[in-house]
C-alpha cells in the first residue's frame, strides 16, 4: 500500500492537478480536505481569518470519493477540491454576518437558509467548499477588519493588513490555507487582499458571476442599485488555478441556476492563445497618491519581459480623454445618493451581498477604518486637498438627477472605450496599490481612498492582479514622496513602504468587458515572464497576533500557536 500522502505535498498542488490527483486515486477528496483543513486552522490562529468552518464538507468530501469508486466518474471538474467563500455568499445553514456583529448575534442563532447560485455551481462542478472567510464591515472599508470578528491579519506579515473587504480570502490563499477562493470586488475588494497576499484574483465584468440566491431572488450592492455593480471574484495562487474556476463555473450547469448569468460560455482556446498580445501600459496614470518604488517597478519589469516575450507595448495614457476628476466626481454622485426633503437617509451603508434588513450602523460601534467612525472621519481629506479635487456632479437628490449621473457614467465609458479602440489594445499592465500592505493601525488614514482599483468597477472592465515581485532592499533605498497634500494620506503611505522588504508587490492587468479570458491570458502572460514563486505560501510561518483594540497596532498572541 502506498505512503499518505504528506500535507505539505497535497498543499502544493495546482487546482488541476489536485483534481487530477484525487480523479485518479492517488489523493482522496478526503484527505485532501483534511490536509487544507489542518493548514486553514493554523493560519486562521495566525490570522484571524475564518468566520466558520463547514462541517457539511467531510460529507462531499466523502460522498465525493464514493461516486468515484462506484462510477469510476468524476462529479465534475474542480471533484474534491477543497475551497472557500467569503461571509456574504449565502451557503444554508451558516452564518452570513456582512462583518456587522449584531448580525453575526442573530445568524449565528438562526442561519440563513438559502444558498448562493454561485456556491451551488461549485457543488455541482465538485468543489467542496470548507470554510466561510471573513470580510470587512458590510464591505465598505479596503483594510481588514469588522467589529463582529475583528481584524484579520497579513500572513506575510501579522503587523500589516491584508487589504479587504475580502480579507479573510487574501490571509488564508495567501498562506496555502484553501485551494481557491470566492471573494467579491467592487472598488478592489479581491484585487487589494490579492496583492498585499501575493495571490493571483479576477474581477469579471459585473453579472457574470453574481450573489443570487437560489430561490430566484436578485441580489446587488443595494437593492435596485446598478450604478457601480460589485461582482464575485476568484483568488487563488496562480493564474492557472483562476483559468480552471473560471472553465468550471461558466457552463450550461450555472447559466440553468442563475438566468440573470449571462450565457456566456468558458473560451479556453482564447486563454490558451500565443499570438502577440497588443498591451497598454501605466505606472503613475489614475494613480493616487504617486506609486512607490517597488510598485513601479513591478509594471516597468512586467513591460519588459512581456517585450521581450514578442508582445508589443504601448503607452497609455487616458487621463485626457477620461480623465480622473470626472470619474471620481461621477461616481460619488452614484454612490452618495441625498434624501429627498422630509425622508430619513438610509443608515445601513451599501450592502455587498447582504441578506434583507440588515442591522443599522447605529446598532453597534463601527470598525475605526469604516467611514462611519469617529476615528476614520477625524482623517478624512480636508477641503482644498487633491484627495477631492474632482469635478462634483449637482446633489444626487431626484430620480432625474440620478439619470443625469448615470448618463455621465456612460459617456465616461464611451470615452474611455474609444481611447481603447483608438490604440486597438487587447490588454492594459498598471498597478494595483501604490505601495505594499501598511501597517494595520495605519488603514483608517486611507479611508474610502482607493480610485485606483474601484476605476475599473466605475468602468465595468474586467481586471485580475499577478504577483510580481517582492519589495528590495534597493526599493527601500529610493526616497518615497506620495505626492499628496492629504497629511494622513501621506502618513500612511509613507508607513506602509518604511520597513516593507520582502512584502509581495503585484500588477493589474485590465479587458474590455465581456473580455475575461483575453484578461486571464495576459495574467498568464505576465506570470510566466516574471515567475513569481507560488510555492512559497503553503510554507509561510506567520506570527500569531492580535489587536488589543479593533483597529490598532497588533501584538504578539502567544496563546495561537503554529
Amino acid at each position: 500500500m502506498a505512503p499518505a500522502p504528506s500535507d505539505e505535498s497535497i498543499l502544493q498542488l495546482s487546482v488541476r492537478d489536485l483534481a487530477q490527483s484525487i480523479a485518479c486515486g492517488s489523493i482522496s477528496a478526503v484527505q485532501a480536505l483534511a490536509a487544507y483543513r489542518r493548514r486553514a486552522e493554523a493560519i486562521d490562529a495566525a490570522c484571524n481569518c475564518l468566520t466558520c468552518y463547514v462541517e457539511k464538507a467531510t460529507v462531499w468530501a466523502e460522498e465525493a470519493d464514493a461516486h468515484l469508486q462506484a462510477t469510476g466518474k468524476v462529479l465534475g471538474p474542480l471533484h474534491g477540491v477543497p475551497c472557500s467563500i467569503k461571509d456574504h455568499f449565502a451557503l444554508a445553514g451558516y452564518p452570513v454576518t456582512m462583518g456587522v456583529k449584531k448580525l453575526r448575534e442573530r445568524q449565528e442563532k438562526k442561519p440563513i437558509d438559502k444558498t448562493s447560485t454561485l456556491a451551488q455551481a461549485l457543488r455541482k462542478a465538485g468543489a467542496v467548499p470548507f470554510c466561510k472567510t471573513t470580510m470587512t464591515q458590510l464591505g465598505e472599508t479596503w483594510g481588514g477588519g469588522s467589529p463582529a470578528y475583528g481584524d484579520t491579519l497579513n500572513p506575510w506579515n501579522t503587523m500589516r493588513t491584508t487589504g479587504g473587504s475580502s480579507c479573510g480570502e487574501g490571509a488564508l490563499v495567501g498562506a496555502g490555507g484553501s485551494a481557491f477562493g470566492i471573494g467579491s470586488d467592487v472598488g478592489g475588494s479581491v484585487r487589494i487582499p490579492a496583492s498585499f497576499c501575493g495571490i493571483c484574483a479576477l474581477k469579471p465584468t459585473a453579472l457574470r458571476l453574481t450573489f443570487n440566491w437560489d430561490d430566484g431572488q436578485t441580489v446587488l450592492n443595494h437593492a435596485g442599485d446598478y450604478g457601480v455593480m460589485a461582482s464575485p471574484g476568484p483568488m487563488a495562487r496562480r493564474v492557472e488555478d483562476l483559468v480552471e474556476i473560471c472553465g468550471a463555473l461558466w457552463d450550461t450547469a450555472y447559466f440553468k441556476m442563475d438566468p440573470r448569468v449571462p450565457p456566456i460560455p468558458f473560451n479556453r482556446p482564447v486563454v490558451e492563445g500565443r499570438e502577440p498580445l497588443r498591451i497598454g501600459w501605466y505606472t503613475t496614470e489614475y494613480m493616487y497618491p504617486r506609486p512607490c518604488a517597488a510598485v513601479v517597478r513591478a509594471v516597468e519589469e512586467g513591460r519588459a519581459a512581456l517585450e521581450a516575450a514578442g508582445h508589443e507595448l504601448v503607452a497609455f495614457r487616458p487621463n485626457s480623454a477620461c480623465s480622473l476628476a470626472d470619474i471620481m466626481g461621477c461616481d460619488v454622485a452614484l454612490q452618495n445618493l441625498e434624501s429627498v426633503k422630509g425622508e430619513k437617509p438610509d443608515e445601513g451603508g451599501a450592502l455587498v451581498g447582504a441578506p434583507p434588513k440588515a442591522p443599522s450602523l447605529k446598532a453597534e460601534a463601527s470598525h475605526p477604518d469604516h467611514w462611519s467612525s469617529h476615528a476614520a472621519q477625524a482623517l478624512f481629506a480636508k477641503a482644498g486637498t487633491k484627495t477631492v479635487s474632482y469635478n462634483r456632479l449637482p446633489p444626487t437628490n431626484s430620480a432625474k438627477r440620478y439619470q443625469e449621473a448615470l448618463a455621465k457614467r456612460d459617456a465616461l465609458r464611451d470615452q474611455f472605450a474609444k481611447y481603447w479602440n483608438d490604440l486597438r489594445l487587447d490588454a492594459v499592465l498598471c498597478p494595483v496599490f501604490p505601495f505594499p500592505a501598511p501597517p494595520v493601525e495605519e488603514v483608517r488614514k486611507g479611508s474610502n481612498r482607493y480610485i485606483h482599483t474601484r476605476i475599473y468597477n466605475f468602468l465595468d472592465y474586467p481586471a485580475g492582479v499577478v504577483p510580481a515581485t517582492t519589495v528590495t532592499a534597493e526599493d527601500l533605498q529610493s526616497p518615497y514622496d506620495p505626492d499628496t497634500d492629504d497629511r494622513p494620506l501621506a502618513e500612511m503611505a509613507n508607513a506602509a513602504v518604511s520597513n516593507s522588504l520582502g512584502l509581495p508587490v503585484a500588477v493589474q492587468l485590465v479587458a474590455q468587458p465581456w473580455r475575461e479570458e483575453l484578461c486571464l491570458r495576459a495574467m498568464l502572460e505576465v506570470q510566466r515572464s516574471l515567475g513569481f514563486d507560488v510555492l512559497q505560501h503553503a510554507k509561510l510561518k506567520p506570527i500569531p497576533r492580535r489587536p488589543p483594540v479593533l483597529g490598532e497596532r497588533p501584538v504578539d498572541a502567544p496563546s495561537a500557536k503554529l
